[in-house]
């Protein structure tokens, strides 16, 4: 290992990597309380593009940040771009045009989000500010040298801008340094998948689009002619935007081709309009790849994001599985840390997160194949919709206690037929709170959540009980119908809460956790009384603590 003359301070958590699923990662932990330092290579965020849209569960997850409210007007100049076309230049035919995720505006049942287009450079900001706000250490500047791990903790070198080694002390190490991890790649992680599928290299550029676009505005543009083949995502000010064009190394092609003067011509090309003055602002070499790491918990050490997973981006997947692997480890790492769970909690984040991430890796996959025409019948037959893959997910872990006669669901179905199974995200009700309205989104994201019926007060006393023996905090709520609720009762004044929850009877309850995922239900109160014992061995399971009898 490198030697380190100073120590340079410690926290529970370090994050390597501080892009979009980095950033992600310090807000949701230190929305937690958890004290973390993030380290990152570059002076500052992305100055590059890169991902663009963010499906409504994204969109959820950064609403429970604090960030959806500020990204959602960061977006606005964006919100017309809902069309992906294909042209021989933007000044030229228009081979194709097609509304982007369709059905969007047809999601008022299922949740309060929508789709963001903010290009990557846009919302990282936005994350850096909020993680600061909320107490997380960032570091730009810093490199990770090396790092080793034992019993207790991970000790890490690092060097920052003025050259000096330092080391840190952490108990978990969170590596979120992108395809290439030089975390993954020391720990020697294999993966698995279809590899490098083809090399690409992003350009981002400045011109003047208004005289070539007008009043037309797209999410995507497939620009092919005989001078260039690619896609082209414009600025919502049409000052510029990225040509994204592909290089073959195996044809004696390689990045040093990729001049200013070369990126030049081939946006020049693209735009399709002589005497158009392009400016080349940077360039950014990525591999289209389908890999997933064979796991993503090694001891103390936890891979996310690319580091994690490399997804293939037609379908517009892999941002939104980066940010929701922060999302799901970020809770696990707050209870584990704060010692009012075990270490087994961990490694539900391998196990809920890793089949995600190998069916949304084949869905990108299946993207890639429907848009190039070249999927079979039976392909075509496996894809599913953009809602389906990010929200439609279902786990299963011990951090989920299921159903004795409940079915094994696949790892992503329709939402809106899950009805609150253990596993899937909660769904969306719209209730009241003191004669507010209030989302049942809006009640997770924190802690642990137990919503029972008009008749389970049994359920909130079992909830008080269980949070002073577990010393876990619970907030435990009584839904009842109509629009009068007392204090610590929430009103369903459409009576649509039960059937969005399987059906519960009015003594019903369901668990929820930090993540919004359903952790566990129970349809009406306990045959024998026990409530109590009966949510207390569930929370003991779900938490990874002793082992007790779940009176499942």
């Amino acid at each position: 290992m490198t030697s380190a003359s100073e120590l340079s301070g410690s926290a529970p958590v370090l994050i390597v990597g501080g892009s979009l699923v980095g950033l992600s990662t310090a807000v949701f932990l230190a929305r937690h309380g958890v004290r973390c330092t993030l380290v990152e290579r570059h002076p500052g965020t992305s100055v590059h593009p890169r991902a663009v849209g963010y499906y409504p569960r994204t969109g959820e997850l950064l609403r429970q940040a604090g960030v959806e409210d500020a990204a959602v007007r960061e977006a606005s100049g964006f919100a017309t771009h809902r069309t992906r076309a294909g042209v021989t230049s933007l000044a030229g035919e228009v081979l194709f045009s097609k509304e982007e995720l369709e059905g969007d505006d047809d999601l008022g049942d299922l949740t309060p989000s929508r789709l963001l287009l903010l290009p990557q450079d846009r919302l990282e900001p936005l994350l850096r500010d909020r993680a600061v706000e909320l107490g997380a250490d960032l570091r730009f500047g810093t490199e990770l040298v090396s790092f080793a791990e034992d019993p207790e903790g991970v000790t890490a070198v690092l060097d920052d801008a003025a050259g000096g080694s330092r080391t840190f002390r952490s108990s978990y190490l969170v590596a979120c340094d992108g395809p290439r991890s030089t975390v993954r790649e020391a720990l020697k992680v294999p993966r698995q998948g279809r590899g490098v599928l083809s090399r690409h290299v992003s350009i981002a550029f400045g011109a003047n689009l208004r005289p070539v676009l007008g009043d037309r505005r797209y999410s995507v543009v497939h620009v092919k002619n005989p001078q260039v083949t690619g896609i082209l995502v414009h600025d919502d000010t049409l000052s510029g935007g990225t040509l994204i064009v592909g290089y073959r190394p195996e044809d004696g092609e390689s990045l040093e081709d990729f001049t200013d003067d070369r990126c030049a011509e081939l946006v020049g090309a693209a735009v399709g309009a002589p005497g158009t003055e392009v400016t080349i602002r940077s360039r950014f070499p990525w591999d289209m790849a389908e890999q997933v790491a064979e796991s993503f918990v090694h001891g103390r050490v936890l891979l996310a994001g690319d580091a994690a997973h490399v997804i293939p981006p037609t379908g517009g997947y892999g941002a939104n599985t980066g940010i929701a692997d922060a999302h799901n480890l970020a809770w696990k790492l707050a209870l584990v840390v704060g010692g009012v769970a075990g270490p087994g909690l961990l490694e539900t984040y391998d196990a809920e997160r890793r089949p995600v991430a190998v069916y949304t890796a084949e869905q990108g996959s299946l993207q890639l194949a429907l848009r190039s025409g070249t999927a079979t019948p039976e392909q075509q037959a496996t894809v599913a919709d953009a809602v389906t893959v990010t929200s439609g997910q279902a786990y299963r872990s011990g951090a989920v206690v299921g159903e004795p006669d409940g079915a094994d669901l696949p790892v992503a179905s329709d939402p809106r037929a899950l009805r609150g199974a253990p596993g899937t995200r909660a769904p969306y009700v719209e209730l009241l709170r003191g004669g507010e309205a209030v989302s049942t989104l809006d009640l997770f994201g924190r802690d642990f959540v137990l919503l029972t019926g008009e008749h389970g007060r049994e359920w909130i006393s079992a909830a008080v009980s269980a949070s002073a023996e577990l010393g876990l905090k619970i907030t435990a709520r009584r839904v009842v119908p109509g629009t009068d609720a007392g204090a610590g009762t929430l009103a369903d004044p459409d009576g649509n809460w039960s059937a969005r929850y399987g059906g519960l009877r009015p003594d019903g309850a369901v668990l929820v956790r930090p993540d919004g995922v359903v952790a566990w239900r129970s349809p009406g109160a306990d045959p024998a009384g026990a409530e109590t014992p009966v949510l207390t061995a569930v929370l003991s399971s779900v938490l990874a603590r002793e082992s007790r009898t779940a009176g499942r």
